[in-house]
């Protein structure tokens, strides 16, 4: 450890505040960097300490970068700025504080308390330090609301719909202030839905209040209200809001302290008439089972809950459209690329969009069309080997299109030739992608498994002199979502 930068850390951490309040603004400051206090320096290395996780794992998460340039342009250079809680600093910190300016050191010169060593010298026992400890405030646990995540950018069918109105329903004048659950798997949109609440809830009311909060928002309040005796102060925050969220409720399940204050938070805020919107994957009865304080289940059992069941393939190509309305593109995603993301990413919504943003990330200084090759082509690592298999019958539906002919004719009994090299390539892609038995294919096509076998003949020997007929093998493989060398296709198509 340097002495040199040890002081230089020493007489400029004021400065270092200084800069802080300038660049950030002062709300920003008090919320988040209040707080701080020097733990370590080292030679190109600076730990800073901080009195809750929440505001360690914000600083480590939003603000490392903008501080450490800070202090670099600032202070000295250096290349790792590090966060930590100050119950968990090593006896480093004994070390930087030993090296510090003494009082001595001129008339105006001031130690700057560093680690637990100057707390506990400012402290008087446990008590002190009990008081001493962050006390949170709704401001700084709550999770700023994205903008983006409105009513109107919210795809809905049959899986959410009564979701969806029941969440309107709030809005609804004089409408009575009841618990708002809404359960279901990952990835169905219940955040979605709480924050477009939140959104339309600003947008109807300018000044009024919300809050959104996580399952670890409410976790890290709870306990630091808990060990800073303010959980009054915070529950008084809470009734401040008008609308209240919390997200992923099923997360606290186990954290007994947590979910006892939660219920009072609960209790509190329908008591006095204020709007609480719930979200978690469990059924009301389900969240006991796994752990839930019973009496919170039950208060959100005699609410109003209700389930969003995973979306079919149609909500999640209506999801798709929208995210393609508002894509930061040159060129633009075709319906046919649309509809193959749709079907193919089909384990969750988030999945499926999150598919999409690496899509429209991968082409977004392509100025043409992103067809379903294109995105095959940028979508192929992530598939892996979590892919669904297509059925015989979706390859069938993916020859008709290739060749532009129709379902039925290709199980027809004409023998043109356009037809016929619709059904070879049927066939093909059936055995070679699909791994399909003869049997099989031929019972699609109302056929004997000897067709089958000689259609599969023809088309090995059409794949290699053909280019025609291989541009539509790879047509068909594309709109299945099968694995194709990128390369060929584009040579195909030339």
């Amino acid at each position: 450890m340097s002495i040199n930068n040890a002081n230089s850390a020493q007489e400029n951490f004021a400065l270092f505040r200084e800069t802080l309040v300038k660049r950030y603004g002062q709300a920003i400051y008090r919320s988040w960097f209040s707080d701080l206090l020097l733990d370590d320096v080292r030679e190109d290395a600076v730990t800073l300490s901080t009195e809750s996780d929440l505001r360690r794992d914000r600083l480590d998460q939003q603000f490392k970068l903008g501080l450490l340039r800070a202090w670099s342009e600032d202070i000295y250079p250096i290349r790792r700025l590090h966060f930590i809680k100050r119950d968990a600093l090593s006896a480093s910190a004994a070390k930087v504080s030993a090296m510090a300016p003494s009082p001595n050191n001129g008339p105006d010169a001031k130690p700057v308390r560093i680690g637990l060593g100057a707390a506990a010298a400012s402290a008087n026992g446990r008590a002190a330090a009990r008081q001493d400890r962050w006390a949170p405030t709704i401001e700084e646990i709550a999770t700023p609301l994205d903008s983006r995540l409105t009513f109107d950018a919210l795809a809905v069918d049959d899986t959410n719909g009564v979701a969806f109105a029941a969440a309107r329903q709030i809005f609804v004048e004089d409408a009575p202030r009841d618990i708002f659950y809404v359960f279901g798997p990952s990835g169905v949109g219940k955040s979605h839905l709480l924050q477009a609440c939140g959104n339309e809830w600003m947008r109807r009311y300018p000044g009024g209040r919300c809050a959104y909060l996580t399952h670890n928002n409410i976790q890290s309040g709870c306990v630091g209200a808990l060990l800073s005796n303010s959980t009054m102060n915070l529950q008084r925050d809470f009734l401040a809001n008008d609308l209240v969220m919390i997200d992923d409720i099923h997360l606290l399940a186990g954290k007994r302290r947590t979910l006892d204050e939660v219920l009072n938070l609960v209790n509190a805020i329908v008591s006095a008439g204020r709007q609480l919107i719930v979200a978690g994957e469990l059924a009301p009865s389900a969240l006991a089972k796994a752990g839930v304080n019973e009496r919170l289940a039950d208060r959100l059992a005699g609410g109003l809950a209700v389930r969003i069941a995973p979306g079919g393939e149609k909500l999640r190509r209506e999801v798709l459209a929208k995210h393609r309305e508002a894509a930061d593109m040159r060129g633009v995603v075709t319906d046919e690329a649309l509809d193959l993301v749709a079907r193919i990413f089909s384990s969750s919504m988030r999945e499926c969009i999150g598919a999409f943003k690496q899509l429209a990330l991968v082409y977004k200084d392509h100025a043409g069309e992103v067809g379903p090759g294109e995105a095959m082509a940028a979508l192929q690592a992530r598939l892996g080997d979590g892919r669904r298999k297509a059925t015989l019958d979706e390859a069938l539906a993916a020859a008709a299109v290739a060749f532009g002919i129709t379902q039925e004719e290709i199980r027809g009994k004409a023998q043109p030739q356009r037809i016929a090299r619709a059904r070879h390539a049927f066939v093909y892609v059936s055995r070679t992608v699909l791994a399909e038995s003869y049997p099989r294919i031929a019972r699609i096509l109302g056929r004997d498994h000897t067709t089958a076998m000689s259609s599969q003949d023809r088309a090995e020997a059409l794949i290699v002199r053909d280019k025609a007929f291989k541009a539509g093998v790879d047509a068909i493989k594309v709109a299945i979502g099968a694995e194709f060398d990128a390369q060929d296709l584009v040579k195909s198509r030339a």
